[in-house]
């Protein structure tokens, strides 16, 4: 079980990149990633200090995008005030924000790599200010108090670097039908709907607000997703308990979604064509 009563845990996502180079540059210098191993093939990004790996990149060829896939990545920081530390990293070397906004349950920025994959970075609001009702935690869009923010960032002459205990919060997918994603996840790993609007929603194990998120904005009649496509390849989702892992072997099987097994590792196909890496640890 890990924190919020959750049985699952987000860990790496792996992006198809065009620009190998650039891409890994932006993730150095605007998020503060460090290198921590690459090869012919890509570059994993992370926190040298923690040796976590948060993002893979894999270099292709194609630049066809018209494809279902990723909304947004989204990375939780520990505290607010390294929300703070990275609104002021960002306004002092004036890069580009796309969007900021306060959510209820978080504060979060948001932002969009050369190659247009959507990055959420944020943190959580003490569990006590959510506003829970019944089994839903509901979201709201207010305006990101940036003032606020900024008056507890911290001083550095040290170049930006991003918190060691940064972790994978949630991931955002661009879908063709809303219900059938939604459903397709709840069923995998018995997760439940926290918030839902008539084009998206959000659903989590637990009592965390939200793992995923699914909306249909991106239009229908997309191509499913295919592994030379730039974008989403594959993300990791770490669970402790054999019990809910083979649960969700038997789950992906009786859905046709199954695509590899080994004891302590699954590889499943969504609806959409986004490959999912279930290990136990």
């Amino acid at each position: 079980m890990y924190q919020y009563q959750s049985k699952v845990r987000l860990g790496s996502v792996t992006l198809n990149v065009v620009n190998l180079e650039l891409e890994t540059q932006y993730y150095q210098e605007f998020l503060g990633m460090d290198i921590l191993n690459q090869d012919e093939t890509g570059v994993d990004l992370g926190s040298e200090k923690a040796q976590t790996k948060l993002i893979r990149l894999e270099k292709v060829k194609s630049d066809d995008t018209k494809a279902y896939g990723l909304y947004h990545l989204a990375l939780v920081l520990p505290s607010r005030s390294d929300l703070g530390n990275f609104l002021k990293h960002l306004l002092e070397n004036e890069f580009p924000i796309v969007g900021a906004a306060n959510h209820g349950y978080s504060e979060a920025i948001y932002l969009e790599d050369l190659e247009g994959n959507g990055i959420e970075v944020y943190q959580d609001n003490d569990e006590k200010l959510w506003d829970k009702q019944a089994d839903k935690i509901i979201g709201i869009t207010e305006k990101l108090d940036a003032e606020s923010l900024l008056t507890i960032a911290t001083e550095s002459e040290n170049k930006y670097k991003l918190p060691a205990q940064t972790r994978m919060g949630h991931l955002h997918l661009t879908v063709e039908n809303v219900v059938e994603a939604t459903n397709f996840y709840q069923q995998l790993f018995e997760m439940t709907e926290k918030f839902a609007v008539h084009s998206a929603s959000w659903i989590s194990s637990g009592n965390y607000h939200h793992h995923f998120a699914f909306n249909n904005w991106a239009g229908v009649n997309l191509n499913n997703r295919t592994t030379d496509l730039p974008g989403l390849l594959e993300f990791i989702i770490y669970v402790d308990d054999e019990a809910f892992f083979n649960q969700i072997k038997e789950h992906a099987k009786q859905m046709a979604r199954l695509q590899s097994a080994d004891e302590n590792k699954l590889i499943i196909e969504d609806l959409s064509g986004n490959e999912i890496i279930v290990k136990l640890e």
